[in-house]
This record gives structure tokens, sequence and C-alpha cells, in this order.
């Protein structure tokens, strides 16, 4: 029994990586269960007996690159006790650096967007919004300690550093732009950092 239910265990996380893939290809709708089958290479029959509809499996996904996520960067408020260009520049490679790597998820969460599929949002509300929080509390953390006003709404101003790195990682993954291509990751994420943190505000600003 033990060694039957590993095996279905991992059969379902060979057919969500499967079905990861082909979403971000063809979307939700254009995507069939039988072509889904075919790439995880087992039988539409096997496939329902993992996951019973569509949605299920992409309810699937959505939770295991939570928790995939989660594993690679816990968002907790340890990270807050780093030196401001150390924080950002810790958030900023990490993410980069992943969607480097596999840029599948990035591709499924634009299309989930353009297609009206809740898939985007609930990953920003599960890890995004997580994510927003830390970097809000970051920035007020940084204009207390060098005594500023900051110069932009600090929530407004994470989403500003977490659209930077979207930015990046679109021109360098999707649109293949020659310049961010050709340049390493750590320099990409010291210069936006860079960018970034001389507009949140320097040492020995005045309020």
């Amino acid at each position: 029994m033990p060694v039957r239910r590993l095996a279905g265990e991992a059969r379902s996380q060979a057919i969500v990586k499967a079905a990861l893939g082909l979403f971000a290809q063809q979307g939700f709708d254009a995507t069939t269960t039988r072509s889904l089958a075919r790439a995880a290479g087992v039988s539409e029959a096997l496939l329902f007996k993992h996951f019973p509809t569509k949605r299920a499996l992409y309810r699937a996904i959505l939770e295991y690159k939570i928790r995939d996520a989660e594993q690679a960067l816990p968002l907790d408020d340890s990270l807050l006790s780093l030196e401001d260009e150390a924080f950002f520049l810790h958030i900023a490679y990490h993410l980069m650096r992943r969607v480097d790597a596999d840029d599948a998820f990035c591709r499924l969460m634009l299309r989930s967007a353009m297609d009206g599929h809740d898939l985007a949002q609930r990953f920003r509300k599960a890890r995004s919004g997580k994510l927003l929080d830390l970097l809000t509390r970051k920035i007020r953390q940084r204009c207390e300690r060098l005594k500023i006003q900051p110069p932009v709404d600090p929530p407004l101003a994470a989403r500003m550093f977490s659209g930077m790195i979207l930015s990046v990682m679109l021109n360098r993954r999707i649109f293949r732009e020659e310049v961010v291509s050709r340049t390493s990751l750590d320099e990409v994420a010291r210069a936006l950092v860079h960018i970034f943190l001389s507009g949140v505000g320097k040492a020995g600003s005045k309020a």
C-alpha cells in the first residue's frame, strides 16, 4: 500500500509538471485532456483518475507552484534583518534566477490573466501578496531609519520594485531583448536595486 501510494503521488506530480508546460504554451481552453495525457505519458482514464477535470489540474498546478515558491524563498520576517541592499538583491536575484531557469509558470500566469482564469489572481493573493507586504515593510523601515519622507507611497513603491523585476524578465525570456539577455543576472539585479534604492532615498537625505 505505501509503495502504491508513493507511486501515485509521483505520477500526480509528473502530470502536473507536464500540464504546466502545455497550459503555458496553449492556454486553458485550447489544451485538451487528450494532449495533456499524451504530454504526461498516461492514458486519459489515468489522467481523470488523478484529476477529474481540467480545472482540478489547474488548481493542482497552482498549489504545487505555491509550495515550491515557499520552499525556495520563505517570505518571513527574518528577511527584514538584512541590510537594505542585501534584502532587495536577495529577492531580485532569487526571482530572476527562478524565471530564467524555467519561465513556463511565468508564461502560464500571463496566459491565465489574459484568458480571464483566476490562476494569476489566486497566486497573487497567496504568494505575491506576501512578497508585496514584505517589500512595503522594508521600504518603510528604510525611510524611518534614514529619517526621510518616502518619495512614493511604500505600497506603490513595492509594486514598482516587483514590476521592475517582471519587466526585466519579460524582456529577457519572452522578448529576448539583446542587452538584457547578454547581461548576467547578477549584474542586472545589482543595477535594478541600485536604481530603486536611489529613488527610495539615500543615506544623508533630509526629510
